[in-house]
């Protein structure tokens, strides 16, 4: 199997983690690193996996320009079910536009959001959620926000504490067939070991334990119960 990884040179946070963690999870997977000049290995390709993660919002604006002549490429792997994650700020790549002050960025226009970025103001929250019967949380630290349209229904997973979206939004993040665009920073993979354990099983087509596997249980329950604290401000 084949994973292209791109812009690794660009990523923020701990969004690193997330790549190295899926290297060790899929010890066996051919890895094709995509550097901002190049033409992306999906252009001419079927990988079976797709990475893109945080990204400061210069390099954003680099990434949307690199992009933007395979957007149909992109969508074509959309709806073959590709598997694809984007997380933290690379996001924003995939909605309508980002307004910037006075200046309106075009994305790629794959999903029905908008963003505002105010560069003084940045956007920190903790997220709590379900998804498919299961707890998801993590971390956001960003300067644009996503609103989706009244119409969009296409979201990753319901909110049940801390913000989505924006505040007071209970929906996070972007699903379409098999993309998940998420705003959750690095190690998100890392913090969501039930999620992280079926999602690279569907990518590989196999059934996959992660490395220190009882551990990252552990971990995980331990600090779901601090995201589950009443008496811990998470908003």
């Amino acid at each position: 199997m084949t994973i292209e990884i791109l812009y690794k040179d660009y990523l923020l946070f701990g969004d690193e983690a997330n790549v190295d963690y899926i290297v060790k999870c899929l010890p066996d997977a051919e890895i094709s690193h995509t550097s901002i000049h190049d033409k992306p290995y999906f252009a001419e390709n079927e990988p079976d996996l797709i990475y893109m993660g945080a990204m400061s919002e210069n390099n954003q604006e680099r990434a949307i320009e690199a992009l933007m002549p395979y957007k149909d490429r992109l969508n074509e792997l959309i709806e073959k079910g590709v598997h694809i994650l984007f997380t933290s700020t690379s996001c924003d790549v995939l909605g309508k536009y980002i307004i910037d002050g006075d200046r309106k960025i075009d994305c790629l226009g794959l999903f029905d959001f908008t963003v505002e970025r105010k560069m003084l103001r940045r956007f920190n929250a903790m997220t709590l959620g379900t998804y498919n019967g299961y707890e998801m949380m993590g971390f956001k630290s960003q300067f644009g926000v996503a609103t989706p349209s009244a119409e969009c229904n296409e979201f990753f997973f319901d909110v049940t504490r801390g913000s989505g979206l924006y505040k007071d939004f209970k929906k996070e993040g972007f699903k379409r067939n098999n993309l998940i665009a998420t705003y959750i920073i690095g190690p998100f993979l890392i913090l969501n070991p039930i999620f992280t354990k079926e999602w690279l099983s569907n990518v590989s087509g196999k059934e996959i334990t992660l490395p220190f596997e009882d551990l990252a249980m552990e971990c995980y329950r331990n600090r779901l119960a601090e995201f589950k604290d009443e008496n811990r401000k998470i908003e």
